[in-house]
């Protein structure tokens, strides 16, 4: 009976890491920022557009706005937002439904993907500002229970300053959910419980950059994922089947050698073929090994 073992061997020619270290993808720096009168901002109309001043690496874009639900602060040399008096809210669930909250996002180009490290701001709120704030992402749809951090009291001095450790270890993007991300990921900074509509919570202005993310950016495989493959013994012949993560279509062959050892070589005996493909083929083999190998760039 023929031995067939199916694993991935996965050969992403064209792959290259762009930035072997983290570094600054997007920065911000408030000084000078006047945001209800639009200085040093992109627009002065909602959503109060601010683009970041700063990037380290290529193909990325980034910014900065305001939830529809708030006013922009009035203070030069910050970048934050106000609740109006008869519009406050009580829960995060209403800050949520109620789009209370401060924005940054960062959009990779098409062909590459974000590996996040962290976020460093410096921020603060006023004694009649929001004295509850966490920070959600998209990765986790903003949804109520999966905030990544939270600071309480945030009325106060230094409140959002993570050196001070703001959000905790919210600000370390390390975990695996923060890695080879595609086109947009966003972060919102939800505010409630605030005593006035004068009250604010806003980046400040310190030395350089006010607001940083950090992380890498590299060409993205194939298809972003590893194929799931599979493979069985089928009337002398072998039927394989794989699956991409999505839609991209990847060039990919069936190769073969009886074994698994350096004096043996992979020969291809069937493709390309590419996303949800089955492939019946034809062996006289008695017993051997197979492996799904990428094409991708050429080869």
């Amino acid at each position: 009976m023929s031995k067939l073992v199916a694993y991935v061997c996965f050969l992403v020619l064209s792959f290259l890491s762009i930035h072997a270290h983290s570094a600054v993808l997007a920065g911000w720096d408030v000084n000078g920022v006047d945001v209800k009168d639009g200085t040093g901002i992109s627009t002065n109309i909602p959503p109060y557009l601010f683009s970041a001043t700063t990037s380290g690496v290529e193909h990325v874009q980034a910014s900065l706005t305001l939830g529809n639900g708030v006013s922009p602060s009035t203070t030069e040399g910050k970048y934050g937002f106000k609740i109006a008096a008869d519009d406050q809210a009580d829960s995060l669930a209403d800050a949520v439904a109620m789009n209370h909250y401060l924005e940054f996002s960062i959009t990779v180009e098409k062909g590459y993907e974000l590996n996040l490290s962290s976020i460093e701001m410096v921020g603060e709120g006023t004694s009649t500002g929001c004295s509850n704030v966490v920070l959600m992402t998209s990765v986790d749809g903003f949804s109520v229970g999966k905030e990544i951090g939270s600071v309480y009291p945030a009325n106060v001095n230094y409140s959002l300053d993570t050196k001070k450790g703001a959000f905790g270890d919210a600000t370390n993007l390390s975990a695996k959910k923060y890695q080879h991300l595609r086109g947009t990921v966003v972060f919102r900074i939800y505010g409630w419980n605030s005593s006035a509509g004068s009250g604010a919570i806003r980046i400040r202005n310190l030395t350089g950059l006010d607001l940083i993310i950090n992380g890498e950016v590299a060409v993205a495989s194939a298809d972003g994922e590893k194929p799931g493959i599979s493979i069985r013994h089928a009337n002398g012949g072998a039927d394989v089947s794989v699956l991409f993560g999505d839609s991209s279509s990847t060039d990919c062959c069936l190769q073969y050698t009886p074994q698994l050892s350096s004096s043996n070589e992979w020969v291809r005996v069937a493709g390309p073929f590419s996303h949800s493909t089955n492939l019946f083929f034809e062996t006289s083999e008695s017993s051997g090994f197979y492996r799904i190998a990428s094409e991708v760039g050429g080869g």
